[in-house]
């Protein structure tokens, strides 16, 4: 147990922390130097691209604390979309590009399952892919076929967020997917359709309690998901934090609700990063929830894709994107440049998550040293007890694991800082 005056230097730490990542995230990424590009331009990666990240940015009802590109359902303009979609699909496959797995996230991926299962057709009839990933409500698994999904998406990743009425009825999810109970039912149900079924969980809501945490956790951990996913509220940085913020309880507690998490799952589930778990039991999992920071095309109103040292931004108007994907086969407007240490400091994310600093690792990937690449994190690191030395290289301690998850809730903020001033680049000429 952690004594109060090792507490006090950790909430200082996360504090810290918080306030110069939210500082870093307006400095490096501003979209104000965004560049328009032109149809075409860019060049083909020799290898192949890691994800492509398919965006569908339709919704039924909006939940209060999402701050992901969506729009209110229209059949005739989603019909549309998916058409243009496959599309953009099309080309970027014939100009050459090849992806190892495909992520389908949103809005509401399986809001038209027809089109779903059209667009995941059409990718697997044209380049060979490793695995298929795909987000989805509970309330799918009672109100759509998900049986016509099986044999397309071998991983299927179900956003409950928690189990606990209180929670459900505070956020608005209740009305919108049921009771808990019901919720659960909707898993099970994935569960016996999908090689791969992840949980996604939320902690730090205001109602919650290291002990209501650890609670939803094990009735989480009762179905027997091959993964559950834990992230804290993020409260982003931007407008979304007015929204966010009024569901979200006191900072401090974050660190006995990580706590609960690890206490729950540990006996039956490894800790991937701080915020992954996979189960332990039974054959090994296969399709894993990857962030080592690879390489990433989006495709789609609102996707972002990274390649090297460049974001690149489609346009977040749905319209807009059909238009320019009949007039020129694409809807990658703009690109934004990304600073080598911003990238650096998200290598040392991923290395923290994994509880091990590995120096020649980091030395093969940046081309420098920790302590020549990153002195004043490493500085902090050790003085905040994140991390302790271990020969030339460091091991995380538990207060690191906790320092990664904040990091890591730091790189959402900052997703979340770009998709909200991507909404407000103006329209290009292409």
């Amino acid at each position: 147990m952690m004594n109060s005056l090792s507490k006090t230097r950790l909430y200082l730490a996360t504090d810290s922390l918080d306030w110069m990542i939210n500082r870093s995230i307006k400095q490096s990424l501003s979209l104000q130097d965004a560049v328009p590009i032109s149809a075409g331009t860019g060049c083909v990666p020799s290898k192949p691209i890691e994800t492509l990240y398919i965006h569908i940015p339709f919704c039924h009802t909006l939940c209060r604390f999402c701050s992901f590109h969506k729009v209110k359902f229209q059949e005739t303009l989603a019909r549309e979309y998916f058409q243009a979609l496959r599309l953009e699909i099309r080309e970027i496959i014939a100009r050459g590009y090849r992806f190892n797995r495909v992520y389908i996230g949103g809005g509401t991926t399986t809001i038209l399952e027809d089109e779903l299962i059209k667009t995941i057709e059409l990718i697997k009839s044209l380049t060979t892919i490793r695995e298929v990933s795909c987000e989805s409500d509970p309330i799918y698994f009672s109100e759509g076929n998900p049986e016509l999904l099986k044999g397309l998406v071998d991983r299927m990743s179900i956003g409950v967020q928690s189990f606990d009425d209180a929670i459900l009825k505070s956020t608005g999810r209740f009305e919108k997917f049921g009771s808990g109970k019901q919720q659960a039912d909707y898993v099970s149900r994935a569960i016996e359709l999908f090689p791969t079924v992840n949980v996604d969980m939320m902690y730090g809501f205001k109602v919650q309690t290291a002990e209501s945490v650890h609670e939803d956790l094990l009735q989480t951990m009762a179905l027997n998901p091959d993964q559950i996913t834990t992230y804290p509220l993020t409260i982003g940085i931007g407008k979304n934090r007015k929204k966010a913020g009024c569901l979200a309880g006191d900072p401090h507690e974050l660190w006995p609700q990580f706590l609960a998490v690890k206490q729950a799952l540990t006996e039956r589930y490894v800790m991937e990063f701080p915020w992954t778990f996979s189960r332990n039991f039974g054959q090994p999992v296969q399709n894993k929830y990857v962030l080592d920071g690879e390489d990433c095309l989006g495709v789609g109103s609102g996707a972002f894709g990274r390649f090297g040292e460049q974001f690149r931004i489609s346009s977040f108007d749905i319209a807009d994107y059909i238009r320019l994907i009949d007039r020129v086969k694409t809807a990658t407007c703009y690109t934004k440049s990304l600073e080598s240490k911003s990238l650096i400091q998200h290598h040392l994310m991923i290395m923290m998550g994994h509880g091990h600093l590995d120096n020649q690792v980091f030395k093969a990937h940046t081309g420098h040293s920790l302590w020549r690449a990153l002195p004043l994190e490493m500085s902090f690191l050790l003085a905040s007890g994140a991390i302790v030395k271990r020969g030339d290289n460091y091991q995380t301690t538990e207060q690191g694991q906790f320092i990664a998850l904040k990091m890591f809730v730091g790189f959402l903020s900052g997703m979340d800082y770009l998709r909200e001033q991507a909404r407000e680049l103006p329209l290009t000429s292409i």
